[in-house]
């Protein structure tokens, strides 16, 4: 080790991060992972919104996603289909 201040802290960045990086990618493939059968989860098929966070999802044609009913659900609304 060098008595420079600056090697210094550079040898104690080294010391304290170098070992935490396996940890490190070990959660990032873990969220990827968690990312993917998420999607996997999506794409099974559903027509409606899916809001992943959400999971208790009560959406429908006449229910929107806070579970009160829709405001303006008649297809006779001058801006179309509001779901």
């Amino acid at each position: 080790m060098s008595t420079s201040p600056g090697l210094a802290f550079a040898n104690l960045t080294l010391l304290l991060d170098v070992p935490q990086l396996p940890a490190i990618w070990a959660v990032n493939a873990w969220r990827e992972l968690n990312g993917l059968f998420t999607e996997m989860k999506t794409l099974a098929g559903t027509s409606d919104l899916l809001y992943p966070s959400n999971r208790y999802n009560p959406q429908n044609e006449k229910t929107n996603r806070m579970g009160r009913p829709r405001k303006y659900n008649h297809d006779s609304w001058m801006f179309g289909t509001p779901y």
